[in-house]
């Protein structure tokens, strides 16, 4: 079982003193210090090296988190946010110990929908499921961003972490769709961000509409993996639901030209999304045990949704879509459109029709007990080098040649992924062999990872803008002077 030595917890207070303010704080029944309830959040899918909590605690409100955050700042005691477990990166294992806080079992509220202006109020442990479910009942007009993702992942945790989504091509990361945050500083304070900064007390919930034109201070809790502040509120963006949401599938047979059709399909203006993924991701997903591509097969695949209000609109944009395709046929792209989505189904397998309406579970992703990757924002122009080098590694390391490239804001950059599903148990020292050499080949292409472990940001460091790194510690020692939020993350 994971063990720490010596946990930072104990230097200024008692293990014994800290769970009676425990007890205080949350009640007896909402917290444990019991080896068997802290090793789950001890670990993770990934290859980060896992280490125990001393104490989880399960809040109810954030009165309770004030008074948490205000005794840990003064008994110097690390906090770790952590909502509904299914998280990549080692991100919520507590490097230094301490105190794992759950939001994902109590503070899972939906607090306020705003028809009008189109965004949710969330806690943060409202899951995907929690939502769509929600807006098909009481906001059918309504719809969110989702990721490619299970329904029992956070909504919260995906945004403040840049995650994607299946509008992703037309609006970019989840993070970009914050309106606005209620998060508690290491002082106990509650600060507003973003349009909902009027008010002393509690912000109206009509005001959460907009981040600007005031100075934006999101910047200053976004993808710092609960290293400033625990958030304890946000408002994301949703978007009409329009009545009309056909899928086109495109297959490419050599990867060479996936760059091109990545970069094409993504400004022509008319997708709401693109998803590529490679032949094996696909028979993966058609739960083919060991996936592999045989001679003469695509290399990858490509899944494009539009939505329109009218069918002549969807007509006009699929007009595009195709003329766009043609054109790369012309440039001599071997490149095959199938129109209607249930045709390539039939090609393929049923089974692929689960995953298209999001948020889905691919269960054949997680069948095994690790599973990693190296998601990274990326340049489009250096797609066709990236994939080549990530082809030549996973053939040399003869682990399936799992990618996946999804193009944001119009092909303004892209999400590059390479995937790993693996036994921890047996093949864990040979994926982080693998994951080191991806790191390696994708960085020197200007590749920035994102949700990052920390043996990652310990070789970022190396070669990061100096002044960068001087100005992003004494961000986090102004906004958390005695380290007390998620210490270890970025290498603090």
């Amino acid at each position: 079982m994971t063990t720490v030595k010596e946990s930072p917890a104990f230097k200024n207070a008692s293990k014994e003193e800290i769970y009676n303010k425990l007890v205080e704080i949350f009640g007896k029944s909402n917290i444990s210090d019991k080896q068997a309830d802290l090793y789950p959040y001890s670990y993770d899918m990934t290859e980060s090296k896992p280490h125990m909590p001393d104490f989880v605690v399960i809040p109810e409100n954030k009165e309770q988190l004030i008074e948490l955050v205000k005794y840990c700042n003064e008994k110097v005691i690390p906090i770790v946010p952590y909502i509904t477990g299914n998280n990549v990166g080692g991100l919520t294992i507590p490097e230094r110990g301490g105190i794992i806080v759950d939001f994902g079992k109590k503070m899972n509220k939906i607090l306020h929908v705003n028809e009008n202006m189109m965004y949710a109020i969330l806690e943060p442990g409202v899951t995907f499921g929690h939502l769509k479910s929600y807006l098909d009942k009481y906001h059918p007009n309504l719809r969110y961003s989702y990721p490619y993702a299970p329904p029992y992942a956070s909504v919260v945790g995906n945004a403040l972490l840049s995650g994607m989504n299946n509008l992703s091509c037309k609006l970019g990361s989840m993070a970009d769709s914050i309106n606005g945050l209620e998060v508690i500083t290491a002082e106990g304070d509650v600060v507003h961000v973003g349009s909902c900064f009027y008010g002393k007390e509690e912000a109206d919930p009509d005001s959460w509409w907009c981040r600007y034109p005031i100075p934006d201070l999101m910047g200053l809790f976004i993808n710092w993996q609960g290293m400033t502040g625990l958030v304890t509120k946000c408002a994301v963006q949703l978007w009409p639901k329009l009545p009309i949401d056909e899928t086109l599938a495109l297959t490419i047979k050599n990867l060479e030209d996936v760059g091109e059709v990545c970069r094409e399909i993504g400004r022509s203006e008319v997708v709401d999304d693109i998803a590529i993924a490679s032949s094996e991701v696909i028979k993966m997903c058609c739960e083919i045990p060991e996936p592999k591509r045989f001679p003469g097969e695509p290399r990858m695949f490509s899944i494009a949704k539009i939505s329109a209000h009218t069918k002549k609109e969807f007509e006009a944009k699929k007009e595009i879509y195709l003329d766009v395709v043609n054109k790369l046929i012309k440039k001599g792209k071997d490149v095959y459109a199938v129109e209607h989505f249930d045709e390539f189904l039939k090609i393929l397998n049923l089974r692929l029709r689960c995953y298209i309406d999001v948020p889905s579970m691919v269960l054949s992703l997680v069948e095994y007990s690790g599973l990693t990757w190296f998601g990274s924002y990326a340049p489009t122009h250096k797609i066709e080098i990236m994939s080549a080098k990530v082809d030549a590694l996973f053939e040399k390391y003869n682990i399936p040649f799992f990618l996946y490239i999804k193009p944001m804001k119009y092909s303004h950059f892209c999400i590059f992924r390479p995937i790993i599903r693996y036994d921890k148990f047996k093949d864990e020292e040979k994926v982080r062999a693998l994951m080191n050499e991806f790191a390696d080949a994708l960085i020197a292409e200007g590749a920035i990872p994102y949700k990052t472990p920390t043996w990652l940001t310990e070789k970022m460091r190396k070669i990061i803008n100096p002044g960068w790194i001087k100005l992003f510690e004494k961000i986090k020692k102004t906004m958390d002077p005695n380290g007390i939020f998620n210490p270890g993350r970025w290498n603090t």
